[in-house]
This record gives C-alpha cells, structure tokens and sequence, in this order.
C-alpha cells in the first residue's frame, strides 16, 4: 500500500533539495565573479578600463539568471504537489 512518504524521507528530500539551491546561488555568485574578473584582466591587457570590467560582470550576470532559472525549473519540476492539487496544478479528481 503507497502513502504519503514518511517524514524522515520528506525532510532528507527537502533537504537535498535545499543543498542544491544552495549550490544554485553558489554557481551564479560564482559566474558573476569570472565574467568580472576576466572584464578586468581584459581591461589591464588592453588598458581600456572599465569597459571590460562592466562587460564582463553584466554578461556574468546574465549567464548566472540564465543559469539560475534553468536550475529552479528543474528543481521545482522534483517537488511534490501540494495537498490536494494534482501534477497540472488544478483540483484532484479522486477525492
């Protein structure tokens, strides 16, 4: 007979789901950073600061959302649905 998962199997899941958002928020901080850090040796090799800086951490920041909303769409399709809603989100039939 399959009920509803124990709650130590709940809070191990959500708990893994809660380390990786943490590394979610890990990796765009970490994008963020490479694209200005890379901006900046741009701008001392080619002496042009701080246009390489700006450029380099506004396309570290848009490759960290980009990254960032793939990942929670991935990790909220691995939630269970609320009580009572089936998977489409609307009310359940077999109640």
């Amino acid at each position: 007979m399959t009920g509803p998962p124990e709650p130590e199997h709940r809070d191990e899941r959500s708990l893994r789901l809660g380390w990786r958002m943490g590394g979610l928020a890990f990796e765009v901080t970490s994008q963020v950073a490479a694209g200005a850090l890379l901006g900046w040796l741009i701008d001392r090799w080619l002496d042009t600061a701080p246009k390489g800086l700006l450029t380099g951490a506004l396309l570290g920041i848009a490759v960290g959302l980009w990254h960032l909303v793939r990942g929670a769409l991935r990790l909220e399709r691995q939630l269970p649905p609320p009580r009572g809603e089936n998977r489409a989100g609307g009310p359940n039939d077999d109640a």
